[in-house]
């Protein structure tokens, strides 16, 4: 079985600030443990649900935006167990792991020292996980150097779009998924520059035809104008069943694909 776990859905500067969502990335467990874009409460929320951070696999980060990277570090302190084992990976964009221009490093020296295997990626990259195959896609986004992530799990497809513009290169590298993961910053009526809105969701949705389009990284803006509605709309124009998760929020990809919440630990 594959699953996702959001432990965070908030996304942008004032959500982030505020905490209007939790923040902490996203959890993907497909016979490799993945934590994706770990945010501001990433290891808080780990902890909370009783993952152990010390079982994760990779950590993997889109840009270098503190949304995305904030808890980074310390993820990779749990997973090498605080440096008394090299193991693990730690991949993310040219920006995360060198810094271009006035983006990063958002990982120290040391930190991408202590993992078995630290990658500066670009779009269009293959690497491995264990057996699990991740590829890159592009984005348009503020943080030029920032990118996508294609999982390749036996269960089929997940793509997961991160902060973007909606433009041709985008559509083209998330064909196929079964699973779309979009970071959605803005509502109906209110887009801005480098992020997507939910019209720019729908029609991502309405060309890539997944079996399940998700909505998340939800700005403070989006939050208040209901997303219910707005996964709404995406899916009455889409024709493709949309989720707009919400903090805690459990995926698991069998046959179908279900949705549950996760349990707190006491």
């Amino acid at each position: 079985m594959v699953r996702i776990t959001f432990l965070g859905t908030g996304g942008g500067r004032f959500a982030t600030v505020y905490q209007v969502r939790h923040t902490g990335g996203i959890y993907i467990e497909a016979e490799v443990n993945i934590h994706l874009d770990p945010g501001p409460g990433a290891v808080i929320n780990l902890n909370q649900l009783g993952i152990d951070p010390a079982s994760t696999d990779g950590v993997l980060v889109s840009h270098c935006h503190p949304d995305h990277y904030a808890d980074a570090e310390v993820l990779i302190e749990g997973m090498t167990r605080c440096n008394f084992s090299h193991r693990g990976l730690v991949a993310g964009s040219r920006s995360v792991i060198e810094g271009i221009n006035d983006h990063g490093p958002a990982i120290s020296a040391y930190h991408r020292r202590i993992v078995s295997e630290c990658l500066s990626l670009s779009p269009g990259e293959r690497f491995n996980v264990g057996k699990l195959e991740v590829r890159t896609t592009p984005t348009s986004h503020s943080d030029a150097e920032g990118i996508g992530f294609r999982f390749m799990t036996k269960n089929g497809i997940i793509s997961y779009v991160s902060d973007s513009e909606m433009v041709d290169e985008v559509i083209k590298a998330h064909k196929g998924a079964r699973m779309l993961i979009m970071c959605v910053t803005r509502p109906l009526g209110a887009r801005v520059k480098y992020h997507m809105s939910t019209e720019d969701a729908a029609a991502l949705a309405n060309e890539i035809k997944p079996e399940v389009a998700v909505m998340t990284h939800f700005g403070s803006k989006f939050v208040h104008d209901d997303p219910e509605k707005q996964a709404k709309f995406v899916q009455d124009k889409s024709g493709i069943r949309t989720i707009p998760a919400v903090d805690f929020m459990r995926l698991s990809m069998l046959k179908g694909i279900k949705k549950s919440m996760a349990h707190f630990q006491k």
